[in-house]
């Protein structure tokens, strides 16, 4: 059941994406942020992860769906690399916590102070988590989430 949740919603962002992508490349996105504040979500070895709830919309191809993003900020002098995964919980069941999902298992390397962060406009999934559709009230929506098995080299 929770693969096909997981897959049901993987799909409805990969169709959006590729809507998106193609019968619109020139199609405006714009942000409506609820929160407009990083939170410190975890510290670890001279690296911080903040999150921040995002609205994003999509007028020309009717595509509104919320965000959580993740910002990740390397604070040393040194370069570093962080992994981790993330466990999702969508209308209160965890999606994928009896699965090893590489899908779900994300990576990046950072210079000395540098930050990288999602926002609506990329597609890059690395950097945010889908949360719901704000147009649709009956599809699965983000009840919660960990990023978990956090390694930083």
């Amino acid at each position: 059941m929770y693969k096909t949740l997981i897959s049901s919603i993987l799909f409805i962002g990969l169709t959006a994406i590729i809507s998106g992508t193609v019968f619109s490349q020139n199609s405006v996105k714009t942000i409506n942020n609820q929160n407009t504040e990083w939170k410190l979500y975890n510290e670890i070895n001279d690296i911080q992860i903040f999150v921040q709830n995002c609205n994003c919309h999509d007028n020309a191809n009717g595509i509104h769906q919320e965000y959580i993003l993740l910002k990740i900020l390397n604070t040393s002098l040194q370069n570093k690399k962080i992994s981790w995964s993330e466990k999702l919980y969508y209308n209160g069941n965890c999606v994928n916590c009896d699965e090893k999902n590489s899908e779900l298992f994300f990576e990046t390397e950072l210079l000395p102070n540098q930050e990288k962060h999602g926002n609506c406009i990329d597609n890059y999934e690395t950097f945010r988590i889908f949360s719901k559709f704000l147009n649709y009230k009956d599809k699965p929506y983000l009840t919660k989430y960990e990023l978990i098995n956090i390694v930083v080299k």
